[in-house]
């Protein structure tokens, strides 16, 4: 599979290719950064994989080259429909399992250089996170309006329209007394994939796909983006605390397994995270649980998601009133609101 930029004028002004290029920073994701990861786990005896073999053309032109993993028994999931329980544990595993090696890999070889590190928090990125939040706020609180029960959070939405760049660009300031890891920062369902057994259909593995925005810091990044945008509705709340659990075990035996040297997080000090930075739950709302519930449409594309045509703003309409995502946005903003996510304090 061969990935190349869009060219289109829209693309190119928001995404497009500044002090380094995102095809840049996927390849050398692939290509040093995951092989770090995978040796320090062959060096303690234990085989992970994390994605698809990538290879290099001999090209000035920005690409990433990567193995099909359809043939190994590989494949996407509905991304509409949701997860269920086990292969959200699944994908939690990996992400464990990510953020370990990534944890110890900074403790053996210091700090990742800012182009990967960094990830959509810095003035490159800030155009594109307010495009996604704050100019999208009168399209959320025009569908809020039909959704039975909107006036005990309405207010606080519309109160945080302006800041929410800001404090999303507020969550990505390291703490250095906090456990942090490298997210993979875009992890949700178009970005998974999942291999099963060919026979039984039993489900063995899980992948992730899409390296160009990785951002070292909280675990909440991939913890809240993940569970709000990909899991199925039943459990999406209702689970979340357990999920967290199941992650955290994970987490500290593979931290254990490769000999972190520093001071283990606490189930709590994860907790902590989550909630302290809990605009990355709006975040999540507004842009990866939307593009994951929405209906199919010839009208879904990068140019109509943020530029200012009268063909734009009829999609963004249509992309923030699905029927499914409505049925979402009641129940995850008002669990959102309840932990002071939706809150506009001063920082």
């Amino acid at each position: 599979m061969l990935k190349v930029p869009l060219t289109s004028e829209e693309y190119l002004s928001t995404c497009g290719k500044n002090k380094f290029s995102v095809f840049d920073i996927e390849r050398d994701m692939f290509m040093i950064y995951v092989e770090e990861f995978k040796q320090l786990y062959r060096d303690v005896g234990l085989e992970v994989e994390f994605g698809a073999k990538c290879y290099r053309l001999d090209t000035p032109n920005e690409h990433v080259l990567l193995e099909d993993l359809r043939p190994r028994g590989f494949q996407s999931v509905i991304r509409k429909a949701g997860i269920d329980e086990e292969h959200t544990i699944s994908v939690l595993t990996k992400l464990a399992q990510w953020h370990a090696a990534s944890a110890v890999r900074v403790d053996r070889k210091g700090a990742y250089p800012s182009h990967i590190s960094d990830g959509m928090f810095n003035d490159d990125g800030k155009q594109l996170i307010s495009k996604l939040t704050d100019n999208m706020v009168p399209y959320i609180l025009d569908t809020l309006t039909t959704i039975e029960g909107h006036e005990a959070y309405y207010e606080d939405i519309k109160g945080l329209a302006g800041h929410i760049t800001d404090k999303i660009l507020q969550v990505g300031v390291i703490d250095p007394e906090e456990f942090n890891v490298l997210n993979h920062s875009d992890c949700w369902l178009s970005n998974i994939m999942f291999r099963y057994d060919r026979e039984s259909g039993k489900l063995l593995d899980s992948y992730l796909v899409d390296y160009q925005i990785c951002k070292y810091g909280s675990v909440a990044i991939d913890l809240i983006s993940f569970l709000l945008s990909s899991t199925k509705l039943e459990i999406k709340v209702n689970k979340f605390d357990y999920f967290i659990k199941q992650y955290y075990d994970q987490l500290i035996k593979h931290l254990k397994l490769l000999s972190y040297n520093k001071k283990l997080p606490s189930l709590i000090d994860i907790h902590k995270s989550l909630l302290k930075n809990g605009i990355w739950g709006y975040m999540a709302v507004c842009d990866v649980m939307a593009a994951s519930l929405l209906e199919e449409t010839e009208s879904a594309s990068f140019d109509n998601l943020f530029s200012d045509s009268p063909e734009a703003d009829a999609f963004r309409t249509l992309l923030y009133n699905g029927k499914t995502y409505k049925e979402h946005l009641r129940i995850v903003l008002p669990w959102l609101h309840n932990r002071g996510a939706l809150q506009n304090e001063t920082i």
